[in-house]
């Protein structure tokens, strides 16, 4: 049984567990809040932790271009 909505192409995900202090969290709702009324998105939380890992990834300069998240998940 898939859970959750269908993955943005055929990039290969898996779940991952992160303890995150509930302040970090009412931050991030209030913000995607802001944001996905003023924008009419619908942007997830899982959508913005994601974004700013990679975006954590590329300041350290540990980016591989992109070449990490082209392995397609075996159907």
């Amino acid at each position: 049984m898939a859970y959750g909505r269908p993955m943005k192409g055929k990039f290969r995900r898996v779940p991952a567990t992160v303890h995150i202090p509930t302040g970090v969290l009412d931050i991030i709702d209030t913000h995607l809040e802001e944001i996905n009324e003023r924008d009419g998105t619908k942007i997830t939380r899982s959508d913005f932790i994601v974004e700013a890992i990679e975006a954590h990834i590329k300041e350290l300069g540990l980016d591989d271009g992109g070449e990490g998240n082209n392995g397609v998940t075996p159907e």
